[in-house]
């Protein structure tokens, strides 16, 4: 028998792109602005019809609060912190996709990333794991037959895809990152090291580590301005290894797990129709979530 498929869901992704597309004219009948929960609820509602049986939907609990801002304190800084709507809004998040019967969980000092990776490495041994994200940093989770799924294009990459966008393996896929930075995370990255030169590096050298210990192997692989680049790795050495350990994604989070948590649930009417209610939704949402697995 065809092992199930075990679904990741990178859900503060889904709970954004909602909070910045969805319009700000939906408020529940306190006032309170509910947007991104609809519009992440709608989310809920498509990503079910493709009836995933073993799925965990992780959150990121905070900005500021992870282990990486302990070890670089401008890790994420260049990020705008989520007001108290944003918060109601996440803690609407997460009950939805606890009522819809559907694992959840977020921890004040990992990220969803850690989670995932946690769980992936944990129970996707005997399966194939699919991570429901547009998170690039997500594919160095990937082995053969797991895939990223960006759900919104709906679009599917492997490890061959990662390799083929970044030009490094999924294994070298953290030392990537921490040698050409990543904005996102407001990683700098290596001085006037781009992507390109980046990936070159990592092909020759395999890995970070390996690099940093053989700087002058670098004037030997014919790759322009080898000796700025050589001073570059010997000046910001410890700071290299520093962003490795921020873009590496920690899969030993201290967690009391067993698979079958995962296991989807069937939803309680009744439960549905109270949030609805609570959050004034109106008909076409309620009927919509009621609806999923045919409740």
């Amino acid at each position: 028998m065809k092992p199930q498929t075990l679904y990741l869901v990178d859900a503060s992704i889904y709970v954004f792109r909602a909070l910045y597309s969805i319009p700000e004219n939906f408020h529940d009948p306190k006032g309170n602005l509910i947007n991104g929960v609809y519009g992440y609820a709608g989310f809920l509602i498509d990503f079910l019809a493709h009836k995933p049986q073993q799925v965990s939907v992780a959150f990121d609990e905070s900005l500021n609060s992870c282990f990486r801002n302990e070890i670089y304190p401008l890790y994420k800084a260049n990020r705008e912190q989520p007001d108290d709507n944003m918060k109601y809004q996440f803690d609407l998040c997460r009950e939805i996709t606890g009522i819809l019967g559907m694992h959840y969980l977020s921890l004040p000092a990992y990220e969803a990333d850690d989670i995932i990776g946690t769980l992936a490495v944990a129970y996707g041994r005997d399966c194939p794991v699919t991570i429901v994200t547009r998170d690039k940093d997500l594919g160095q989770l990937l082995k053969p037959g797991d895939t990223l799924w960006d759900f919104a294009a709906d679009v599917h990459s492997g490890p061959a895809d990662v390799h083929e966008k970044f030009g490094v393996t999924v294994g070298q896929l953290a030392d990537y990152l921490a040698l050409a930075g990543d904005s996102v995370d407001n990683i700098p990255g290596a001085t006037g090291i781009g992507a390109k030169t980046a990936a070159k590096l990592l092909s020759h050298f395999n890995d970070l580590e390996n690099l940093l210990g053989n700087t002058d192997g670098v004037l030997e692989i014919g790759i322009r301005g080898a000796d700025r680049i050589r001073q570059t790795l010997n000046a910001q050495a410890d700071q290299l290894r520093l962003f490795r350990r921020i873009t590496q994604i920690d899969c030993q989070v201290p967690m009391q797990m067993h698979l079958s948590q995962l296991a989807l649930k069937k939803p309680d009417v009744a439960e549905i129709e109270t949030f609805c209610e609570k959050l004034g939704f109106g008909d076409r949402m309620t009927q919509r979530l009621c609806g999923v697995m045919g409740t």
